[in-house]
């Protein structure tokens, strides 16, 4: 009896482990969009762009926060990707075969999310969100991303080193977000428009905030449009980069510098047209 016992809870443990599915580390690049589930706290991480060659992302499209990563590593269930600051965020593999896959552990996020891989036509033209079709509490995004400082740090050559970055929090985010909605409806943008077109009303653009320290002043950049494009074959928007730095578009596309430190927007400027 005692023989059958070992002999059936042996068969039971193979028929286990056969069901598990292998984590195959290649199989974890590509790009990855959140199936519909019943999550209502915290952060929806609807997509992921995981490369092995070039910068991957966890990329909530317009909510909140868009992480940014030069380096992923898989090793075992552990999913590690690391930032251009050697920051490091480890998330847990509980599901990866079939174009499935399954996470938890997302940026500190301790719930399950579920992937599938999305596969297209690399010439499949982007798509465009504007900032009518969304509710008005999606359009603050915060990007913490080396590549959007680096190209700050770039077009400020000569200071190079005079800026630090700042990882913005997102109670510092709402506080520029308010200074900046003040500054834009109780008439001081009108006074300080000379040049510029007209910018449009404060909800009519999707805001794009990134922060540096300077002197012991903590600025906050942030980038507004009216619209933007995200590319299906590559999963992200270009709320990745400052692409907007030509003076082009008009009212369409803007930027702004608020100093959080003595709260007050200080520049304000749209695009001019080409």
């Amino acid at each position: 009896m005692k023989v059958s016992f070992n002999i059936i809870s042996f068969l039971c443990i193979l028929f286990l482990s056969s069901c598990q599915k292998e984590i195959v580390p290649k199989d974890i690049f590509g790009v990855w969009v959140m199936q519909e589930q019943n999550i209502t706290d915290g952060p929806q991480f609807t997509k992921l762009l995981l490369d092995k060659d070039n910068y991957s992302f966890i990329d909530p499209v317009v909510c909140d926060t868009i992480f940014f990563f030069k380096n992923v590593t898989v090793s075992g269930d552990t999913l590690l990707l690391t930032d251009g600051f050697n920051h490091p965020t480890q998330c847990i593999i509980e599901e990866l075969h079939d174009s499935v896959l399954t996470l938890s552990h997302v940026a500190g996020f301790d719930k399950e999310i579920t992937y599938k891989k999305v596969f297209s036509d690399s010439n499949e033209p982007p798509v465009i969100i504007r900032a009518s079709d969304l509710s008005k509490d999606s359009l603050d995004v915060i990007v913490k991303s080396f590549l959007v400082w680096d190209y700050y740090q770039y077009l400020n050559e000569e200071h190079k080193g005079a800026k630090t970055y700042h990882s913005l929090t997102k109670a510092e985010m709402l506080q520029a977000k308010e200074l900046l909605r003040q500054y834009m409806t109780d008439g001081s943008l009108e006074k300080d428009q000379i040049d510029n077109d007209d910018a449009y009303p404060f909800d009519q653009y999707i805001r794009q905030y990134e922060s540096y320290m300077e002197k012991g002043h903590l600025y906050v950049r942030v980038t507004l449009n009216t619209f933007i494009h995200t590319h299906k074959e590559i999963g992200c928007t270009d709320l990745k980069i400052d692409s907007y730095s030509v003076c082009d578009g008009g009212p369409s596309h803007a930027n702004a510098t608020i100093d959080l430190t003595d709260k007050k927007v200080i520049v304000f400027m749209t695009n001019g047209q080409a």
